[in-house]
């Protein structure tokens, strides 16, 4: 080996050993700090997941200074504060410029951003598995998170149940499962199942059959199951919350406060958002492999404000926007749009939380990344976590 060879080597090594210094010391420094985190979210319709116009939803945290995030805003060259709003920016292709700038400065990174993305169509799905499929499982003695499988089985009945029974069937059914959850009466019972021996009985493969008969086998106890299911479990707004103090806990173990922007969804949850916050309780770890999770959550306090107060909610206004804009383009194959394919460039998914709900066509534990490897049952000691837990 040249000398030169040997000297670029050793440079590119003390490199590498001098990043990931860095790294550690802004992981400690983290570790020491109480953080501000400011909320915002996009394409909130409640438990109206199947609104063609707004089919995804997304919530941006950023924990930027102010003096950031005006330097930030900034970058849009509005001319008013009034307009840093992403609707408003987008409708020009002067203010679509703006965006791009912001959503391109280093400050827009995963250190200080982060955004849960949430495909509304695959939630109404992957609902009709936790609420309906799950508990009937495991009132049997069998625990369907293991290994990814309550995953798995969402993404097959996602692709598969259009392909083999039609769109518009699925739409009925996932119209009526909506339904069924935020009435639960007899007459929306009724009509959620009525629509799934359509989807049955129309169904092109016959091997499929049998998978839509797991649906159908929760009519039985689906009374006591509804007893159980509060009526706001199809708000995306409630485990997007959970999901961002759960990543910000992770990074800020010693707390964090949150300014979140004015949300009704999340007013309405605050006591019982606040009873996994309890930190006079012990920490313990729930859940498996990748999607494992500490309670308490580490939140000190939950405010609501407005944009007008505090910059920092408009930059999350626009990221949370312009990353819902992104998603539904790559949805609905918009792909030409100028604005779409200069995000796109960003590669806007790098501040994409990994608990983010979107379809795959994954199903094994290898590929989703859900291979067993012990831990606690999520549902049962979240439980038993709230019995003792104190606003």
């Amino acid at each position: 080996m040249s000398k030169n060879s040997q000297a670029n080597r050793k440079a590119k090594f003390l490199r590498e050993k001098e990043r990931s210094r860095k790294v550690q010391a802004r992981i400690n420094s983290n570790r020491s700090q109480i953080a501000t985190v400011y909320l915002d979210e996009s394409g909130n319709t409640g438990h109206k997941l199947t609104d063609i116009d707004q089919p995804m939803f997304t919530l941006a945290g950023t924990k930027h200074s102010a003096q950031q995030a005006e330097r930030l805003l900034k970058l849009l060259q509005c001319k008013s504060p009034l307009e840093a709003h992403f609707k408003n920016l987008r409708r020009r292709k002067s203010g679509q410029d703006g965006i791009l700038r912001l959503m391109k400065h280093s400050l827009i990174n995963p250190e200080l951003v982060r955004v849960e993305l949430i495909h509304k169509k695959y939630m109404i799905t992957t609902k009709i598995v936790d609420l309906l499929i799950e508990t009937m499982m495991h009132n049997n003695g069998h625990d369907l998170y293991v290994n990814g499988q309550n995953i798995a089985l969402s993404n097959m009945l996602y692709y598969c149940m259009p392909t083999f029974c039609g769109q518009d069937r699925v739409d009925a059914m996932h119209a009526a499962f909506v339904s069924m959850v935020k009435q639960q009466g007899d007459d929306e019972i009724a009509t959620f199942y009525e629509t799934v021996e359509e989807l049955k009985n129309n169904s092109t493969s016959d091997d499929f059959k049998s998978d839509i008969n797991l649906i159908l086998a929760t009519k039985t106890d689906i009374k006591e199951t509804l007893d159980d299911i509060d009526k706001s479990s199809l708000d995306p707004s409630i485990p997007a919350f959970f999901s961002q103090c759960v990543a910000w806990g992770d990074i800020h173990p010693k707390g964090f406060h949150i300014v979140h922007d004015d949300s009704k969804s999340i007013e309405q949850q605050r006591e019982l958002l606040s009873l996994f916050m309890d930190l006079t309780q012990k920490t313990i770890e729930l859940g498996y492999d990748r999607r494992k999770f500490k309670l308490p959550l580490r939140a000190l306090s939950l405010e609501f404000s407005n944009s007008q107060a505090h910059p920092q909610l408009q930059v999350a206004d626009i990221i949370a926007s312009a990353l819902s804009y992104w998603a539904k383009g790559k949805e609905k194959g918009e792909t030409d749009d100028y604005l779409f394919v200069e995000l796109d460039k960003l590669n806007p998914s790098k501040i994409l939380s990994p608990m983010s709900i979107w379809p795959s066509l994954h199903v094994t534990p290898e590929k989703l990344g859900t291979v067993f490897n012990g831990g606690l049952n999520p549902a049962n000691h979240a439980a038993y976590f709230l019995m003792r837990a104190k606003a």
